[in-house]
């Protein structure tokens, strides 16, 4: 079932709109496909020019989460050369949005009252 306080971010392929979501097992999801770890981020050659498979596996992960009938062989068939400049920044998108910096998340538990921040 979709959380719908992650962030979405959509993509229509094939006239399909696919919803693109990261939590945990997503990652988990792509990282058992390209069998290396993602959690700890992407690299920046991993960004520039990704592996097919890396951008497969993102994509079924993400996509899976809330269109959880899709098989993984589905969505490679998706993943074309044509279909790859579109869907690769989604990805990316998804990924960031779900990813946010650990400075920021800081800056999110920081607490709103000046008389416990000087704490």
């Amino acid at each position: 079932m979709s959380n719908p306080l992650l962030p979405a971010v959509p993509v229509v392929l094939d006239g399909v709109k696919y919803v693109l979501r990261f939590d945990f097992e997503a990652i988990a999801q792509a990282e058992e496909i390209v069998d290396r770890p993602l959690i700890t981020g992407l690299r920046p050659q991993d960004i520039r020019a990704p592996k097919i498979r890396l951008v497969q596996s993102m994509f079924f992960a993400a996509a899976h989460f809330d269109q959880p009938s899709l098989t993984f062989d589905e969505a490679k068939k998706l993943i074309t050369r044509e279909t790859l400049p579109e869907v690769w920044p989604k990805v990316l998108e998804a990924w960031t949005a779900s990813n946010p910096e650990p400075e920021a998340v800081e800056a999110e538990d920081a607490p709103t009252d000046p008389i416990l921040a000087q704490s």
